[in-house]
Formats: C-alpha cells, structure tokens, sequence
C-alpha cells in the first residue's frame, strides 16, 4: 500500500493512494484554477497521496455543467493547471485530469446553447431540455475531448481519466433507459459505448503512447433498468477494445455484492478485464481498506473525504496498516 509501484508500465506511484475528488465546482467562472482550488490539491498532495485525480473539466462550453466548473476547452486554461500540476508533482505526488461532457446535465445559460445528448432528455427545472446528438455532433464532441487531452499533456499530467459516470454525457449513453437511439450509438451495450470507445482511441492517437488513459464509471443507477453482469461484460469488452490502460468503478459502497451473488463491482471487473483497477466507494476506515485490498483484485484505492479530513491521515493510515510480513 505504502511502497512505490509502477503500473501498466506507463505510471509509477510513491504509494496506492489515489484521492478521487469529493470538491467540485470551486474555479473562477472562466473555468480557471481559484486560489482556493490551488490551495486544496496541494494540500492533499502534501500529505502524501500517490495519485491526485482532479475534479472534472469540461472539454468545451457546449458540455459545461456548472458556472465555477474547472475548464479545459482553451488555452486560457492551461497556464492555472500546468502551474499547480508543477507544484504537486514538487510535493511527490502524480496527478490525473480528469475530462468531461455534462451532454444533458446542463442548462442554455450555462453552456451557451441547447444542451446535446444521445435522446432528448430533460433532468429537471435546473436543467434545459436536450437535443439528440447527430453525426455532426458526434466528430465534434470526439475532436472536444481530443484537444483537452492535448492540453492535459500540455500541462504536465500523468493520466487522463474519462468522465464515463456521474450521469454525464458518456454515462448517459450507456443508459439504456435514457439512451433510445436506434442507430450506432445505440442499442446493445457495446452500441451504446461506442463514443466513450471512439473518443478513448480518437486520443491514443494524438497524445504520446505513454501516457495512460482511465475510464470512470458507475452501474448502480441502471441496475433497476435491467443492466447485469452481461451488460458489465459488454462494457469491459468495448474498453478492452478502445485499450484503456486503467478501470475506474464507482459503487456507492466498495463491498456492495452485485448481480445477486458474493462478488463486488471490483471483483467482477477484474476478472471481465486484465487492466489495472482503481477502487472506489465509501472508503471511510481502515477497516474497509483493509476489506477491500482483501479482494486482490484492486491495484489502487481511492479513499473517502471521511479519512482525508482527519488530521494526519496518512500517519493513522501507516499505523492501522501495517506492511505484510
């Protein structure tokens, strides 16, 4: 837990601790890093996380969710990110971005026109209705995320991370309650994550090969829409498909059992897929890390805000967790 290691061959890490943000919305409202958004990532990184993953940027206007969102759809973005990239790498830590489209999950005001997203969708009065991407759309949104992972590397980051949860737009495609396309991009699972797969390939093939892509997701608000362990597998097979280097799955709680039987979300990622895992989910004690390295199917675990917040965490942590023997 405590020991450098290299993953996937492409990331090596001072430890396994990643921090997953539990902070978002806190940049200037051109999309810039605040002072006090500075302040709290090198914070973290002074206290000895392995991994920084920052909140998500918008790869453009049209996918902004929300007025204080952090941005990386220009280049006006890039000096704030590359600076603070530069001063937590000083403190040890590596650090990730994070890239993301709201796709519905936004409002006119916010990002400037009509919201775009694979079926029309309204989620509700502080969002405006969407309109239903078409081919046009799709080259653009691809080219979007292509340029800010540009500007990712650009910056000096480890590791992009692709938004494919928190019910933005990747995530809203793979739902097929709310996905009710009739062509490519929708259908069978593997249909409906073929612009998270384009977009993942689209950047492997502009950045350099060693740098690493991650891809977050989450399956428990489509569980009740009827997505199983047949859907999990289509999904993992589409990743494996577009090369991603790393799983991010996200559970409300990182021992919830799945699919009716005695294995977690990370568990039965890991035997879908061969890459390296980043647990995720209510991390709160030393106890359920120490449950949840048991799975010995994670590589690195994301901890909850609960033990970041503590003073001294990561000397509790070394205390509680002792190396193997």
């Amino acid at each position: 837990m405590f020991e450098e290691t290299t993953l996937e061959g492409k990331l090596t890490l001072r430890n396994r601790i990643v921090f997953s943000p539990y902070i978002e919305y806190q940049a200037n409202k051109n999309g810039t890093i605040s002072t006090h958004m500075a302040d709290f990532y090198l914070q973290m990184a002074r206290e000895g996380v392995g991994l920084m993953i920052m909140e998500s940027a918008y790869v453009t206007q049209q996918g902004r969710a929300h007025t204080n969102q952090l941005g990386i759809s220009t280049e006006n973005h890039v000096e704030g990110l590359s600076r603070l990239i530069k001063n937590m790498h000083e403190e040890g830590a590596k650090v990730a971005l994070r890239l993301a489209h709201a796709g519905a999950r936004t409002s006119e005001m916010v990002a400037g026109e009509q919201p775009v997203a694979p079926s029309s969708i309204n989620f509700g009065k502080d969002y405006d209705p969407s309109r239903e991407f078409d081919d046009g759309d799709i080259e653009e949104i691809i080219l979007f995320f292509v340029h800010a992972a540009e500007r990712a590397e650009e910056c000096g980051a480890d590791l992009i991370e692709i938004n494919g949860g928190q019910m933005y737009l990747l995530d809203q495609c793979t739902s097929g309650r709310i996905n009710n396309r009739a062509d490519n991009y929708g259908g069978n699972i593997e249909q409906r994550m073929n612009l998270a797969v384009e977009i993942i390939k689209a950047i492997k093939s502009r950045v350099s090969p060693q740098m690493p892509i991650s891809y977050m997701f989450s399956i428990h608000d489509k569980l009740e829409d009827g997505f199983d362990s047949n859907e999990l597998k289509g999904m993992i097979k589409a990743l494996n498909s577009a090369k991603v280097d790393f799983y991010h799955p996200v559970s409300i709680h990182v021992l919830n059992k799945f699919f009716d039987t005695e294995e977690t979300l990370v568990e039965w990622v890991g035997k879908l897929g061969k890459k390296s895992i980043i647990a995720d989910g209510n991390i709160k004690s030393p106890q359920i890390l120490k449950e949840a390295m048991s799975l010995y199917k994670s590589q690195l675990f994301a901890l909850d805000k609960v033990i970041f917040t503590r003073p001294n965490w990561y000397s509790f942590l070394k205390k509680k967790i002792p190396p193997p023997q």
